[in-house]
């Protein structure tokens, strides 16, 4: 049998009795098949079914799965040898190109993740205290059923408008979530910020994100993340050493004076099935918008570095006019642009509008952009 998602955990403890991952796992095996999902759970310890037929058993289903989740209520749990063995199984065909792509996910229970082996503490985290609906969420965005999950770009001219943007307070904990989902199917392991480190950042400055919605589905299928940070952080960025990970809250600004900002463009991610259509314009049109909104109050953005990673981060960069700087020593582009006085690159109407208003601004007070 061919299984879509496998769970991972730890049968017994040392002296023989179930540990807490029995029953975690169980509750999420019911949920995921509750969803239709082909789910490997085994429910019987290695003693009963004898060494040879438990990885015989694993080893096809390992080949078969698309998403791994290990469940762990220990540290050190992670390091068992069969949960070692299956973990590391399946990120290791990733490396070497047999799969694609590494949908791994880590389900805890009073677990230090910075604590634990280096490849799950660089991997997506969610907390069983959370439940399991947010997990779930993020299986059902990495392997979407197709009755669900089907893009609804280009509809008929009598049909709503598919896709929706929200922006600011529009955003909620959830939509954030679904976001975090998103980055495991676009970011390498190494890019992957957790749910609880954005909420941080969203809780300093809710205008941070901008996120497009397929409105049949109600699911988050794009976001931008452009955020305000200090010169220490941005500077850091710029020397190239330093990514979305190290950011703390501290080092987000919030809109609450009128001043020139610095910005970071950290993140845009748009869903695989929803990649070369008119999201990624809607996208950057919302972004102008949100510039244009700010600075009726006053708030400028004075510059704007990148950290690309992904091809739809180059896209953006250079259709922003954006000039690339010299590499960072992670393998990414990095690009930067003076926004004030305007140097990025007219697209539409909109970035007219705001390369206007920008040059109107900067020809009125000079002075309040200098640095």
């Amino acid at each position: 049998m061919n299984y879509e998602v496998f769970i991972s955990y730890k049968c017994s403890d040392d002296q023989g009795n179930k540990t807490p991952d029995v029953a975690i796992a169980q509750e999420l095996y019911t949920a995921l098949t509750d969803r239709g999902y082909s789910t490997f759970f085994s429910s019987n310890t290695l003693e009963l079914m004898g060494s040879s037929r438990y990885k015989a058993d694993i080893d096809a289903a390992l080949d078969s799965a698309k998403v791994m989740i290990v469940v762990l209520s220990k540290e050190e749990y992670a390091s068992s040898h069969w949960v070692q063995y299956e973990w590391d199984s399946f990120y290791n065909d990733y490396l070497s190109g047999i799969r694609k792509e590494a949908n791994l996910f880590t389900f805890t229970a009073n677990v230090d993740i910075h604590k634990l082996p280096r490849t799950l503490r660089n991997v997506q985290n969610f907390d069983y205290r959370d439940g399991v609906s947010r997990i779930c969420d993020c299986v059902q965005n990495a392997i979407p059923r197709q009755d669900e999950f089907k893009p609804s770009v280009n509809p008929p001219d009598n049909a709503d408008k598919p896709i929706s943007i929200i922006a600011g307070k529009q955003v909620t904990l959830e939509d954030i979530a679904q976001a975090v989902c998103l980055d495991a199917l676009v970011y390498e392991d190494i890019y992957h910020v957790d749910t609880t480190q954005c909420e941080e950042w969203f809780a300093v400055n809710p205008d941070i994100y901008v996120m497009a919605k397929d409105n049949k589905s109600d699911k988050i299928i794009a976001y931008v993340n452009i955020s305000p940070v200090t010169d220490e952080c941005y500077n850091r960025i710029k020397r190239g050493d330093f990514i979305d990970t190290g950011i703390t809250a501290d080092m987000i600004l919030s809109y609450d004076m009128p001043f020139p900002y610095s910005v970071y463009f950290s993140s845009i991610v748009i869903h695989p099935d929803y990649q070369n259509t008119e999201v990624f314009m809607e996208l950057f049109n919302a972004i102008v918008d949100k510039f244009i909104a700010l600075g009726e109050h006053e708030v400028f953005i004075r510059r704007m570095i990148a950290d690309a990673v992904t091809k739809n981060g180059e896209k953006f960069c250079r259709l922003f006019g954006m000039t690339k700087l010299d590499g960072s020593n992670h393998e990414s582009s990095l690009y930067e642009v003076t926004m004030i006085p305007p140097e990025f690159r007219v697209l539409s109407k909109k970035s007219r509008q705001l390369y206007d208003y920008y040059r109107r601004k900067y020809d009125e007070a000079p002075y309040l952009f200098d640095e």
